[in-house]
């Protein structure tokens, strides 16, 4: 089943929308948008899906500590869902690390998929990802995680915080459950939520976010390990911007990442 609204349309895909002001604006507003009757409509029909999607299924979900996962994470738990994994690297931010350690869900497993500042240094197209190299760190990480706990838990579904305002897949024809080709289900019970709704959610439970809204783009880039960091202009933007967030990753990585260490070198950052 897939919720309906009559909400007024949305703001836009979160890659067109850089300005944090947009954004601010529009979680600040966002109970007025989503007013408690039509937001308790859609979370009981959202509900009331995960509950016959998933009846007499072995399901869990994916959990990245975004603004998605968050409400996800909230309505599994109202639909007797407890179990779920989180996907990392070496290279994330350690505030990020931080905050997952003060808030993860109960019943969440984290699973590091072991990427590494030597590992970046053998693939420097890797880094600050322009193109489709940005869509790549998603199954070397979330992805990978997310089927091998799959498989380590003999899952039959796992349910996913993707939504169709940020442009995500959900399954054939805009489908929110389907298959792949190693044999995973994914479903997305709030593919069809809007950014405004999510952040009623948030709002109203009062639910932790994470620090990455609060650095440059936050909004825009959300969580993720520090050199997939989307939609800089070039290197010298995306190092400008982790160093603006914690100028000890930076530091860390110039004894191993050359683009890193000729970074702090021009600028005088050393």
């Amino acid at each position: 089943m897939t919720p309906t609204t009559t909400a007024p349309r949305g703001l836009s895909r979160k890659q067109a929308l850089s300005d944090s002001t947009t954004w601010l604006a529009a979680r600040k507003t966002a109970r007025q948008t989503w007013p408690d009757e039509a937001l308790d409509l859609l979370i009981d029909r959202t509900v009331t899906a995960i509950r016959a999607t998933t009846a007499g299924r072995r399901a869990a979900y994916a959990w990245s500590g975004g603004k998605d996962s968050i409400a996800l994470d909230w309505l599994c738990r109202q639909a007797g869902i407890e179990e779920c994994v989180l996907g990392i690297s070496n290279l994330e931010f350690p505030a990020f690390l931080t905050w997952v350690t003060d808030n993860m869900p109960p019943g969440l497993t984290v699973i590091n998929t072991g990427l590494s500042l030597a590992w970046l240094a053998d693939r420097p197209h890797m880094l600050f990802p322009q193109g489709v190299n940005g869509s790549k760190w998603f199954p070397l990480i979330n992805h990978k995680a997310q089927a091998s706990y799959f498989t380590q838990h003999n899952l039959d579904v796992l349910l996913l915080g993707r939504r169709h305002a940020d442009g995500n897949y959900t399954g054939p024809k805009g489908a929110n459950l389907y298959t792949n080709a190693k044999g995973i289900t994914r479903y997305s019970p709030i593919s069809h939520w809007s950014h405004e709704a999510v952040f009623a959610l948030i709002e109203r439970e009062q639910l932790p976010m994470p620090p990455c809204y609060d650095w440059p783009r936050g909004y825009q880039v959300g969580t993720g390990a520090w050199p997939a960091r989307q939609w800089t202009r070039n290197h010298d933007h995306g190092f400008e911007e982790v160093w603006q967030i914690d100028p000890d990753v930076v530091r860390h990585a110039a004894p191993e990442l050359p683009s890193a260490a000729d970074w702090l070198a021009r600028t005088g950052r050393i």
